[in-house]
């Protein structure tokens, strides 16, 4: 059995964690910069948009536990499957233009419509399903 220097395991389980949220942010910024190219959104530079991308993903995390309690709040309504699957489906929406909103309200050098809000709202829940549908 090999026995590592902690040190050196810390470094590699470091670098793969950092290398994971560069993925995750690249990735943001992509899909946000292709939204942004196709809709004629005005923005400074590419380095504004990739900023939109981080605080729209760190508000976003900020936001979900609100967004779980609200969705997990309407099992005490006794609603029927679809009907839960609708609401939950709107809060996902409203939380994520929320996102959307407050990012844009937040970086100056970004001009979006509400349009355009809605449309990278509707984009990542979109991208959210289908990463939901995923097998695992």
């Amino acid at each position: 059995m090999k026995h590592q220097n902690p040190s050196k395991r810390l470094l590699r389980l470091s670098i793969k964690y950092l290398l994971a949220a560069a993925a995750v942010v690249l990735t943001y910024f992509a899909v946000i910069y292709i939204l942004f190219s196709l809709a004629g959104t005005s923005y400074r530079s590419a380095a504004h948009v990739l900023l939109f991308a981080v605080v729209f993903l760190v508000l976003g995390l900020c936001f979900e536990p609100f967004e779980r309690l609200m969705i997990h709040s309407f099992t005490f309504f006794k609603t029927g499957k679809r009907l839960f699957i609708l609401l939950a489906g709107i809060v996902q929406l409203l939380f994520l233009w929320m996102t959307a909103h407050t990012t844009d309200q937040l970086i100056s050098d970004i001009w979006l419509s509400t349009t355009e809000e809605m449309i990278v709202a509707a984009v990542f829940l979109i991208l959210d399903k289908c990463n939901s549908a995923l097998p695992s």
